[in-house]
């Protein structure tokens, strides 16, 4: 079986090789050549968001997972990636907007939840809080982040 170094998903193959290394400015010319060949590829503008925020670039992570959400609407990963993305820029209110948003496409995942929980503590909405911790621990949160 050949390999061909043309397609979108080889280039993000070798991007994710460099991002798990810690490589961060290695992998994104990769996953962006993966969106010359296939700019409706919406995997790879969440793997190049995910990239952005780890270098803290959080405009060009935005627009990445805005791409991402835009080329495809149900696909969770995108919108719990603004919901980072705003967390990250201390923006409570609109994280929880996108969190939300995370929760509605991929209701029965505990990290989801612990994320809107964290939201709703940083805007001193502690009854929702305890609400949407209750629904991570709910759902089996076998990684203990809810509690």
């Amino acid at each position: 079986m050949a390999i061909d170094k043309f397609r979108p998903e080889s280039c993000c193959i070798v991007g994710n090789y460099y991002s798990l290394k810690g490589q961060r400015t290695k992998a994104i010319p990769y996953f962006q050549r993966a969106l010359q060949l296939d700019p409706s590829y919406q995997g790879a503008w969440t793997l190049l968001g995910h990239e952005y925020i780890e270098l803290k670039n959080t405009a060009a992570a935005m627009e990445a997972y805005r791409n991402a959400t835009h080329t495809s609407p149900t696909d969770y990963r995108a919108w719990y990636g603004l919901g980072q993305t705003y967390e990250f820029l201390q923006m409570p209110l609109w994280a929880l907007f996108y969190f939300r948003k995370a929760t509605q496409l991929r209701p029965m995942d505990a990290r989801m939840w612990a994320s809107v929980a964290q939201c709703y503590l940083s805007l001193g909405q502690r009854d929702n809080a305890i609400l949407a911790l209750e629904r991570a621990v709910s759902h089996q949160d076998s990684e203990g982040i809810a509690t």
